[in-house]
Parts: C-alpha cells; sequence; structure tokens
C-alpha cells in the first residue's frame, strides 16, 4: 500500500517542483537499476511527445530544462506520468493500493518495530488502520518518527557528543537545519511592468549575511567536491521548437 497526503504521488519529483538530484556524475555511476529506468522514461516522454529540435532529440542525457542545478530537470506532470506508468502493472494486478489523500495520524509499534499507521482520508474525514510487516516512511519531514516515538535526532549534533570536526562546538543546535527554498515560475511578457512596491524589511534582507556563514565556510573539501563540474559540459541551447 502506498499512501500519499496530496493529490500527486511523487514528493520531491512531482509535488515540489525541484529536480530529482543535484548528483554530476549520476549518469556514470550511483544509480540504482529502477532508478535509472525512471530517468531514461523521462526523456523518452520528452522525446514521443514534445516537438523537440533534432540536436535535443539525438543526445543521449536529454535534459529537457537545460539547467545546471541537475543532469535532469523536467516539468512535474511529466515526472507524475511516468511514475504513474511505472506503477501501471502493480496496480492493475492488486498487488498495489495507492491512497490519495491520506494523511499519517497515529502509529503503533512493539518496541522499535512499527504495526500499524492509522491514516485520515481527508476526503471524508474518516480513519483507516493499515497493518503491515514492513512500513516505510517515506514523508519530507519523517512524520512517523514523533507519531510511532522513534528515538530520533534533528538539527546539528555538537562535537561534544560525537567527536565529529564538522559538528557544531558546544551545545547541539536542533533548529540548525537547511534552510527552506521556494520555487515559483517565471514568464517573460514583453514592454509589460509588474514591478511591484519593495515589501517591509527589503533593504534588510538585501544585504543581510548570516554570522555563521563565514567565508571560510565555502572553502571546505566537501564545498569543493560538491561544487565540481559534471565530467562533461551541458550544452546550453533551446530543446523545445517554437510552435
Amino acid at each position: 500500500m502506498l499512501t500519499e497526503e496530496s493529490d500527486w504521488i511523487g514528493g520531491q519529483l512531482t509535488a515540489q517542483a525541484v529536480p530529482p538530484d543535484e548528483h554530476p556524475w549520476i549518469e556514470e555511476m550511483g544509480c540504482t537499476a529502477n532508478y535509472r529506468r525512471l530517468r531514461n522514461e523521462i526523456r523518452q516522454f520528452y522525446r514521443h511527445n514534445y516537438p523537440l529540435t533534432a540536436g535535443a532529440r539525438g543526445r543521449e542525457h536529454l535534459n529537457p530544462g537545460d539547467s545546471l542545478v541537475s543532469r535532469l530537470c523536467h516539468e512535474p506532470r511529466v515526472a507524475l506520468a511516468v511514475l504513474e506508468g511505472m506503477l501501471a502493472p502493480y496496480r492493475s494486478g492488486r498487488r498495489l493500493r495507492v491512497l490519495l489523500r491520506h494523511r499519517p495520524v497515529a502509529a503503533e509499534g512493539e518496541g522499535d518495530l512499527i504495526t500499524a499507521v492509522t491514516l485520515l482520508d481527508e476526503e471524508t474525514g474518516r480513519p483507516l488502520t493499515v497493518h503491515a510487516r514492513y512500513v516505510l516512511d517515506a514523508t519530507e519531514l519523517g512524520d512517523l518518527l514523533e507519531l510511532a516515538g522513534v528515538e530520533h535526532t534533528v538539527g546539528a549534533e555538537s562535537q561534544d557528543e560525537t567527536g565529529e570536526p564538522h559538528a557544531l562546538p558546544g551545545d547541539p543546535d536542533p533548529l540548525d537545519q537547511q534552510a527552506v527554498s521556494w520555487c515559483f515560475p517565471l514568464d517573460y511578457m514583453p514592454g509589460e511592468d509588474h514591478t511591484i512596491d519593495r515589501p517591509q524589511d527589503y533593504d534588510f534582507w538585501r544585504g543581510y549575511r548570516a554570522s555563521f556563514w563565514p567565508a571560510t565556510l565555502l572553502d571546505g573539501p566537501l564545498l569543493r567536491h560538491l561544487a565540481a563540474p559534471p565530467p562533461r559540459d551541458l550544452p546550453r541551447r533551446t530543446l523545445l521548437r517554437r510552435a
């Protein structure tokens, strides 16, 4: 059974409107067979259904959005269509049941084993309890951790607790977490001016620099590794023909 509290399965891949990953070498290594199939079928969806240029159609590692943040940037609806297609054989064969608009509200367990999860049907308001031998929490915030009373830690650990050189000196900070990213669409409308008045505190946030973000933080070996370019340059070109 697969449950989803929104109208779309896929999570980050679909509803959050962000690319699947930022792995610069994902086409060469570090990819499971199912994930490779997902990526390949997203590309094939564009080849079969979109008016691509000849150059784009012939690219083995087609990147429809041509973004530098990921080797595969695409529209959320395309990922949704591909995921639905991959699940179709299991749903038609009654090996998988998908429940949309169902949110976990309670969990039961024995020791460290979760045995049941109660879901709230957002359409009817009725609860549904699902018993299973294996429960996988794929929620963005780890919803079942609190519901089931599972031991867990969030935020930044301290050097005193772990001895890790990159942990926080002194006390741990549970609120030290990655900032929220907001995705939004842009459009080019020649001759039109939609500039709004500057919001309150605009000048403050425009020049704000957090005290914990020193220049040396940008020069660590890990960040240098993450910032390294992919093995091949990604050509920047128009991929879709104008209608």
